[in-house]
């Protein structure tokens, strides 16, 4: 290496912490919670361009971002380049333990405490990403298994708060037992996405058929409050419960976005 390349490549090293702090398009980072008197773990993904430009984007949050933000991240990039899918501002919000997820997901008459949770996302996690990133009012929220209940009755309960939800194999039988009778009244700028799979190969398979059951009661109970004018898709995935999260999040996202994931979605 020349002296001419070797102190290029050296200027290059010095400065690259600075360039990665200001520049980097994934962060994590670590906010506390008056709410839930807490330190909670966020991961911050903006947009390809986001520094080129001024925009404003839409957000994307992702429950249980321990091991479910990285595959959304690569799915959502590759979506925002090969289809007509906006770029968005990803949030991932970790879970400090297996005990405080279903604290955090699951409402008060399953063990939860889902409505401070919520709380919190509304009065703390939004109006932090809103006043640090260049935000649209438009949000988009997306749960798998007990994220997927969350999603489902924050709509049901708090439908405001987001305007688009994506559900994937959640328990259908912990959001029945909490639906509201009858649904919000106006759910005409909402969208959910939400689908069921053949549960878990190898063990608890018996409780597929009883997925499936309360997903038809769930489908059911949303025709009979079709005045809510709810956009309402739902599918299943011939996969197991873990794996079906893969196929039926960048289906969803797609169909949230109103690009066609089939035939039958081509004009909705």
């Amino acid at each position: 290496m020349n002296q001419k390349n070797y102190l290029f490549f050296l200027l290059v090293l010095l400065n690259l912490p600075a360039y990665l702090t200001s520049q980097s398009l994934d962060t994590t980072l670590t906010i506390h919670s008056e709410i839930l008197s807490e330190e909670r773990s966020i991961r911050i993904g903006l947009p390809y361009g986001y520094f080129e430009s001024e925009d404003d984007y839409s957000v994307l949050y992702i429950m249980d971002a321990e091991y479910r933000y990285d595959f959304c991240r690569a799915a959502q990039q590759y979506l925002g380049i090969s289809t007509r899918i906006p770029n968005t501002i990803m949030v991932g919000i970790r879970n400090l333990s297996r005990e405080t997820r279903n604290r955090d997901l699951l409402p008060s008459n399953f063990g939860g405490k889902d409505s401070l949770f919520r709380k919190f996302i509304e009065s703390e996690l939004i109006p932090f990403v809103e006043k640090n990133y260049r935000c649209k009012s438009e949000r988009t929220l997306a749960g798998h298994s007990h994220g997927g209940v969350f999603a489902v009755n924050t709509l049901l309960h708090q439908p405001d708060l987001f305007d688009k939800y994506l559900a994937t194999d959640p328990s259908f039988q912990v959001i029945n037992a909490n639906l509201p009778d009858p649904w919000p009244t106006d759910l005409s700028q909402k969208s959910l996405y939400i689908c069921s799979s053949d549960g878990s190969y190898g063990y608890n398979e018996e409780i597929a058929s009883d997925m499936y059951t309360n997903n038809v009661i769930f489908q059911n109970h949303q025709v009979q409050n079709t005045s809510s004018g709810l956009r309402f898709y739902t599918e299943h995935i011939p996969d197991d419960h873990g794996n079906s999260f893969m196929t039926a999040f960048h289906r969803g996202l797609r169909w949230v976005h109103h690009w066609p994931i089939s035939k039958d979605t081509l004009k909705q």
